[in-house]
């Protein structure tokens, strides 16, 4: 995530294009929690899933406070 992160600060990624990867890896971690057998393992990747959802949608321009 920090890579996504550092391209959108460089500007060589748009936040649309930042949330579009972040959904991939979101949707990765929630595909892996379903299979995994470590249940406390498959636990911290659906927290991690709600993490990157979260940062999605602080990045949503109507959500977004101007500082």
């Amino acid at each position: 995530m920090t890579f996504i992160s550092n391209e959108m600060k460089a500007g060589h990624m748009t936040m649309a294009q930042g949330a579009v990867q972040l959904q991939a890896v979101a949707t990765l971690a929630e595909q892996d929690a379903a299979v995994v057998e470590d249940e406390q393992y498959a636990a911290r990747l659906r927290k991690f899933a709600e993490m990157i959802y979260d940062v999605i949608e602080k990045m949503n321009p109507e959500q977004r406070v101007i500082q």
